[in-house]
């Protein structure tokens, strides 16, 4: 059957003028020579500072407005809030300027009216206090004066032991209380003693808080308004202020309740001795201003 086959394909091979196949295997094509391949474009040269340079391919330049930004790193934190208000300072170190609270203002003398003043200084002359106006007082957290005076002499010839600054009210209450007062129930309660001579005083002015304390209100000694009676000087004698009990019925227990009675005619405050534990040995009169002219007398 093969041989067959090969005389008809032999034949047609000779009808048709082919060339017929070759026998045995197939040769393989050979490369071109590097004289047949097509010219390639030489590369670029070398840039001066060595290294081979590599063309950079052309781009489209992208038109502004089709720019999208880059996409933020997902794994970026979230940045926090502002804090709000100053920034506390940093542990050891000395605070900065700037940003500490403002300190709070500082507590001025309140102003004392000129007429007020120049009408009792007036009253004080007519009287015959001697005394003279001192120069403005002001020694901090309110305490202080804008009008002090310095009294030698309550009244003619009664010394007020020793001299006393204060507001020229506080003066002149003290005189109208030696004057109304003090001297006419002294010549009955204490006539052995004699005339009044002077007024020894324990406290006029002075900044501090109350009862001398080291925190509370300030006293009424630190504006000028306060005096404190320690005792009273007679021609024969010092009387002290003491404590008058109810049921003593001698007439020096009455002339200091007497006394104390009548202080508060002409004093907003009135502690007399014994009235509380930081008033046992003297007597204490300032002239606060209150509400409804309101007056405290203990």
């Amino acid at each position: 059957m093969t041989k067959r086959f090969a005389v008809i394909l032999i034949g047609l091979c000779l009808l048709t003028g082919a060339a017929l196949p070759p026998t045995g295997p197939v040769p393989t094509e050979k490369p071109p020579s590097p004289a047949d391949r097509p010219a390639v474009p030489a590369p670029a040269e070398k840039p001066a500072t060595g290294g081979e340079a590599t063309p950079a391919p052309t781009q489209t330049p992208v038109p502004a407005e089709d720019v999208v930004p880059a996409e933020k790193p997902t794994d970026a934190p979230s940045p926090s809030p502002p804090p709000t208000g100053p920034p506390p300072p940093a542990r050891g170190l000395p605070p900065v300027p700037g940003l500490q609270p403002a300190a709070p203002a500082a507590i001025r003398v309140e102003p004392e009216d000129p007429e007020q003043f120049a009408a009792c200084r007036a009253e004080l002359e007519t009287l015959g206090a001697v005394f003279e106006a001192a120069a403005p007082i002001d020694d901090g957290e309110g305490c202080g004066m804008s009008h002090p005076i310095t009294v030698r002499e309550i009244l003619p010839g009664i010394t007020l032991a020793p001299e006393a600054t204060f507001r020229c009210e506080t003066a002149l209450q003290l005189a109208r209380l030696t004057r109304e007062t003090i001297i006419p129930t002294a010549r009955i309660a204490l006539a052995d003693k004699g005339e009044l001579k002077a007024i020894h005083q324990a406290s006029a002015y002075i900044c501090r808080n109350r009862n001398n304390a080291t925190t509370g209100k300030i006293s009424e000694h630190a504006h000028g308004n306060a005096v404190d009676i320690a005792a009273l000087e007679f021609d024969k004698g010092i009387v002290p202020m003491a404590i008058a009990a109810q049921d003593d019925g001698t007439f020096p227990a009455a002339f200091q309740r007497s006394l104390n009675a009548a202080a508060c005619l002409y004093f907003a405050t009135v502690l007399s001795p014994g009235s509380d534990e930081a008033h046992k040995d003297h007597l204490h009169l300032d002239v606060i201003e209150r509400k409804g002219d309101y007056r405290f007398c203990r």
